[in-house]
């Protein structure tokens, strides 16, 4: 007990210091009863409170139905392609939300609900493919095998012998995808219009462009209560065997018995769901006014970008080094707290908090000798880490999960010590989930944006800053060096999730 206390001593200070410090200090200096008492008893912000919450259900829904089905086809099989079509599912997770946004706008040419849903779907699928995944290909093979000899059907194959195996890893997936819809900011910008709000869009608009911090504050403490209340009501449910959980690696397509394109049917599904945006992105970054051009695509590799003083080899490079010192910074933290009997509410907390509660609280928190950090190029990726530590936790922890304790004890009886025992039973087990822990770390660094926005100087611009100044400034030029920028954030991100 006294190790696993000194093991989180340092996860636990590095989110004290970097998170719990900045927003507790954000509520004491702006948080009144009052107004939240205000906000309960206006009719607008309870309707905006009661959207937010019914459509990141139905949300959630929809990526579960996309998501599961494709996690089956590429946790269970290997075929041609598969490793691409991996790298276009989770590709647009590390996309800035206006991009995709902006690339659903751009083929359904309307705002609105089903709009909403789609971006919603085409940015969580990455959540349930690399966090069901992992925990999918350590289910055994051999009793699905035994339940089809028994004539079983393959519905209720699922449902009586896989469901109870990965149900605590879909739950975990579905909590954080309600998470990411409920808090949704740039896909509402861009897709809901005037009256469509959320809490997170509404708290940006009274923090930032009404001066209201009080209300704001209010805004954010009441979406955290509802944020809270789903993370303690499927905490409780998170309930899931792993006796018969062991590592398997994904067989051929070719050696499935039957139906053997329905996993194919499923990916070429997911992919065009998924991808349609991603192509639209592309697209523009090419036409202008219905015509070729390649004029955007010569400015970015030029080594210029029009009414932005930094070059993209910067920006680029900047936002590559963010990401793998955000994922050096977080895996490991992660690894502690995944392996030991953490408090698993206190490293949920960055999940429950408006990223603009976050960015206010470094700003005033980090803002002051001897602790003026908040202009260090080093504090960006910190943050990074920070964002991304609830989303890598529950990414290794079913697998962590998995290992059979008679393993450690068989290990420590034959001698070997605890971090022997770590080193040749344990990380062997939990290479392919640390592989994908380390691609979520990556993938949410590149893709930050509300909280690097309040932090970002013109020696710290990364790919989301720069992407979202250029779509927000007129001038067809201008907007399609934008989308040309997004287009090889996107192409480039294929290729690395596509390995990862």
């Amino acid at each position: 007990m006294n190790k696993t206390k000194t093991l989180l001593i340092t996860p636990v200070a590095f989110l004290s210091v970097f998170f719990v410090v900045p927003v507790t200090n954000a509520l004491l200096r702006f948080f009144r009863f009052s107004a939240f008492s205000d906000v309960l008893s206006n009719q607008s912000l309870r309707g905006v409170a009661w959207f937010s919450l019914w459509q990141a259900i139905i949300s959630t829904l929809a990526t579960l139905a996309i998501g599961l089905p494709v996690t089956w086809a590429l946790s269970r099989f290997t075929f041609r392609g598969s490793r691409i079509a991996r790298g276009i599912l989770t590709a647009p997770f590390v996309l800035p939300a206006v991009v995709v946004a902006a690339g659903v706008l751009a083929i359904t040419d309307s705002r609105g609900v089903i709009p909403i849903i789609w971006a919603h779907v085409v940015f969580n699928v990455s959540v349930i493919l690399r966090i069901v995944g992992p925990r999918w290909a350590m289910v055994n093979l051999r009793l699905e095998h035994v339940a089809a000899t028994l004539g079983a059907r393959p519905t209720r194959t699922f449902t009586h012998v896989v469901l109870p195996q990965i149900s605590d890893a879909v739950i975990s997936a579905a909590t954080l995808v309600f998470v990411y819809c409920f808090t949704s900011f740039g896909v509402i910008a861009i897709l809901g219009g005037v009256s469509r709000r959320t809490l997170e869009t509404e708290i940006f608009t009274q923090a930032v462009r009404l001066g209201n911090t009080t209300t704001a504050t209010a805004l954010a403490v009441l979406q955290a209560i509802i944020i809270g209340a789903v993370f303690f009501f499927t905490r409780r449910g998170s309930r899931s065997l792993s006796t018969s959980l062991h590592v398997s690696s994904a067989q051929p397509l070719q050696t499935k018995p039957a139906h053997r394109t329905t996993p194919l049917i499923i990916t070429a599904a997911a992919i065009i769901i998924v991808a349609s945006p991603l192509l639209a992105t592309i697209y523009r970054s090419l036409v202008v006014n219905s015509q070729l051009s390649l004029s955007a695509w010569r400015t970015i590799f030029s080594g210029s970008l029009p009414a932005l003083s930094v070059s993209p080899q910067s920006v680029i490079i900047t936002s590559l080094v963010f990401a793998i010192t955000a994922a050096c910074i977080c895996v490991p933290l992660a690894l502690l707290v995944a392996t030991t009997s953490a408090p698993r509410a206190l490293f949920s907390l960055p999940l429950i908090v408006s990223a603009a509660t976050l960015g206010i609280g470094l700003i005033i928190t980090f803002n002051t000798s001897p602790f003026t950090w908040r202009s260090e190029r080093w504090f960006i990726p910190v943050i990074h880490a920070v964002i991304a530590l609830p989303l890598v936790i529950r990414a290794l922890e079913p697998a962590a999960r998995a290992i059979p304790t008679s393993l450690r004890n068989a290990s420590a009886t034959l001698g070997a010590s605890p971090f022997t025992t770590w080193r040749r039973v344990e990380l062997p087990l939990l290479k392919t989930a640390l592989l994908r822990a380390t691609g979520l770390s990556m993938a949410v660094s590149l893709g930050e944006f509300g909280a690097t926005s309040f932090l970002s100087r013109s020696g710290s611009t990364t790919l989301p800053i720069a992407i979202a100044q250029l779509l927000g400034r007129p001038g067809a030029a201008t907007q399609q060096a934008g989308f040309a920028l997004a287009a090889l954030m996107v192409l480039v991100t294929i290729g690395v999730m596509s390995r990862a």
